[in-house]
């Protein structure tokens, strides 16, 4: 069982890289994108005071920098993960979407193999982002180094759980692109990924919650930035997750009820 999972984890991250991430044109807009967002959004802020942020435990413009930085880098996993799950689109459109539902594997081991192929893209991404983050710290040591592979650990499981969510969703509907609507601006805004989510007001920290990026975020700038982490943020953190993965399952016990049910010859 954990055998066929690997192996079906390992084939659907050739197809997703040989489908559509095969060109140098991709994985250039896969860096430079990111790059120009950190940029716009640096200089955007670098007119403002950066000692009224002290409130928000950023105290100097190097920590103010790690915090955009990890920003950038954590919501564009999860951005990646909506993009993964808007390719079961072209698959549906294709008629290749049945094979997720003929494959002799778990449905939500193929949801998450899925997810992992379009965030294994972004390791380029990702590597140079981890770069500027350990050169900003305070010193380079075996326990940065470490603490960066902790973040990297925490960022890959939440968003790997977090894109199988997003493929379920994307599986049980014919029209998802509202989906894009949700999950772009209102994520990027209200996870905290370019201001503190405590500068909300108690209406908008409450959605906050609802994201997991928010408490991803959370997590991996208390690493870089030397932060106590408080226990409770780990548990939301965890029960957010855990909630990700039930929701996984029964979103594709319904997706494929609905496919016996309204599917064509073909696919039964």
């Amino acid at each position: 069982m954990i055998k066929s999972s690997i192996i079906m984890c390992i084939g659907e991250v050739k197809k997703q890289y040989r489908n559509y991430h095969n060109s140098l044109s991709t994985f250039m807009s896969l860096l430079i994108w990111p790059i120009i967002t950190f940029f716009h959004t640096y200089f955007t802020y670098q007119s403002f005071d950066v000692s009224s942020l002290k409130n928000f435990n950023i105290h100097s413009n190097k920590e103010f920098i790690i915090f955009l930085i990890t920003g950038a880098l954590v919501f564009n996993c999860f951005w990646s993960m909506v993009q993964s799950a808007f390719f079961l689109i072209l698959e549906r459109q294709n008629g290749t979407i049945e094979t997720t539902f003929l494959a002799p594997v778990n449905r939500t081991v193929l949801m998450y193999g899925r997810a992992l192929g379009g965030l294994l893209t972004n390791v380029w991404m990702f590597g140079s982002f981890s770069l500027l983050l350990i050169l900003l710290s305070s010193s380079i040591s075996i326990k940065v180094l470490l603490l960066s592979f902790l973040s990297f650990f925490v960022i890959l499981i939440s968003s790997t759980i977090w894109g199988g969510f997003m493929n379920s969703l994307f599986l049980i509907s014919r029209d998802a692109n509202y989906l894009f609507s949700i999950f772009d601006e209102p994520m990027n805004l209200f996870s905290g990924t370019k201001m503190p989510v405590q500068a909300f007001p108690l209406w908008g920290r409450f959605i906050s919650s609802f994201f997991p990026a928010t408490y991803c975020l959370y997590i991996v700038r208390a690493i870089f930035l030397d932060q106590k982490i408080q226990i409770t943020m780990i548990l939301l953190f965890i029960l957010s997750l855990v909630v990700l993965v039930l929701l996984t399952q029964l979103i594709l016990y319904f997706a494929e009820k609905n496919n016996k049910k309204n599917g064509s010859l073909q696919l039964y």
